[in-house]
């Protein structure tokens, strides 16, 4: 009967002490786990504010006006190299527009159609602004930087 008892005080000892090692690793791995996972999080969020900012620096401001009211403002993100006429291009391809130009050698693009609406009809043609002023280059030369306003406009010839 003694070796019985004393047995069952060792079972209960091992048991206990399985136990409590057990609840240890399981604490342990709990909270290393949660440290993983809070580094996840921080980093997620780092990478989406910065790319958050990084968006909202290289929008542009793009707007088409086809005359009498018909205006459509887009937000457009910036490439490398982003030029009027590219930006044109992307948004015909992302809306789902056609656009027709013809290209001179040396000179650059002459946007003649955008949307089913050309040039010369009721003496209006499509001419572009960056920021308010008319620039004397073709589309495919001017250069769009973060922040610019694009204006297409269908309007009589100021020339």
């Amino acid at each position: 009967m003694l070796k019985s008892n004393l047995n069952s005080k060792l079972a209960f000892l091992i048991l206990g002490i399985l136990a409590i090692g057990t609840i240890y690793l399981f604490e342990r791995e709990s909270l290393s786990t949660e440290k993983e996972i809070n580094n996840l999080t921080q980093k997620e969020t780092a990478i989406s504010e910065g790319m958050v900012g990084q968006i909202a620096q290289e929008r542009v401001l793009y707007t088409i006006d086809k005359g009498e009211g018909d205006v459509v403002s887009y937000q457009m993100i910036l490439s490398e190299n982003s030029t009027v006429f590219s930006l044109l291009e992307e948004l015909a391809n992302r809306e789902n527009f056609k656009i027709e130009f013809t290209v001179y050698e040396g000179m650059g693009v002459l946007v003649e159609d955008i949307d089913e609406v050309r040039n010369g009809t009721d003496n209006k043609y499509w001419q572009y602004w960056v920021n308010e002023e008319l620039p004397m280059v073709a589309a495919d030369k001017k250069e769009i930087k973060e922040g610019d306003k694009v204006e297409w406009k269908f309007v009589p010839s100021p020339f």
